[in-house]
Order: C-alpha cells, then sequence, then structure tokens
C-alpha cells in the first residue's frame, strides 16, 4: 500500500475496529458501520468492547472525513457518502452461525451490497470474514 490508498473498514466490531485503528496510524482511514450508537461512542474516543483502549483510539481519531484532507487517521460514520471515495475496502462483518452450525451470511450480502453502491473501477475489496471457501465468489 501507498498514501495514496483510502481504506474503508465496513464493520467496526470486533475484527473491524482494532484493524481500522491500525491503518489509521498509517493510512486516511474511514471505519463505516450501520449502528450509530456505535459510531457516536467511538467518534467519543470510547471502545465500550474494550477492543482497543480508549487511549490508543484517541490517538489515531479526527474530526473529519480524512479522505477530504488527505491525512492519516481514523474517523467513523454511518453515512454511505463517507465511504464513496475510498479506493480499498475491508469489510468485517459477523458471520453467524445457527444451532446446525450452518453460516447465517446476511451480514456479508448486506455489506456486500452497500459496497457495490460507491465502487469504482480499480477499487479494492477485501473479505476479513469467516467464511467458507469460493464463498464470496
Amino acid at each position: 500500500m501507498n498514501t495514496q490508498h483510502k481504506i474503508a473498514v465496513i464493520g467496526l466490531g470486533y475484527v473491524g475496529l482494532p484493524l481500522a485503528r491500525l491503518f489509521a496510524t498509517k493510512f486516511p482511514v474511514v471505519g463505516y458501520d450501520i449502528n450509530q450508537k456505535r459510531i457516536d461512542e467511538l467518534n467519543n474516543g470510547n471502545d465500550f468492547t474494550l477492543e482497543v483502549s480508549d487511549e490508543v483510539l484517541q490517538a489515531v481519531l479526527v474530526k473529519e472525513n480524512p479522505f477530504s484532507t488527505d491525512i492519516n487517521g481514523l474517523y467513523c460514520s454511518s453515512n454511505l457518502a463517507d465511504i464513496e471515495t475510498a479506493n480499498v475496502y475491508v469489510v468485517t462483518v459477523p458471520t453467524p452461525v445457527d444451532k446446525n452450525n450452518r453460516p447465517d451470511l446476511t451480514p456479508l450480502y448486506k455489506s456486500s451490497e452497500t459496497v457495490a453502491k460507491v465502487l469504482k473501477k480499480g477499487d479494492i475489496v477485501i473479505y476479513e470474514s469467516t467464511v467458507f471457501p469460493g464463498c464470496t465468489e
């Protein structure tokens, strides 16, 4: 990767938030999640799931979308328009299983539909979700 990459992390749970935080030390990152309450707590510098300490989170947070200024840092949003200029999309949504251990791919489908709305030629999409081989094809 180089500094021209603008990374959107889709899903700010136990995988997405630590990943977004780490990327934000070197790249402009927008963390996207559909849970507005989660977005608000993160932008206030608090991670109540304790995946990232408040101090570490606060060290990378920026107050505005870093894509518009090309600064490194993390901005959290539930607004799709905030990730439309990204060129790398990392999907980190859960893949829960039912009582028969069959995966519920609904979060993966929904997040893929979301990314498809802003995807442009040349963009990169990475799935960081526990799925079976061939699933993303």
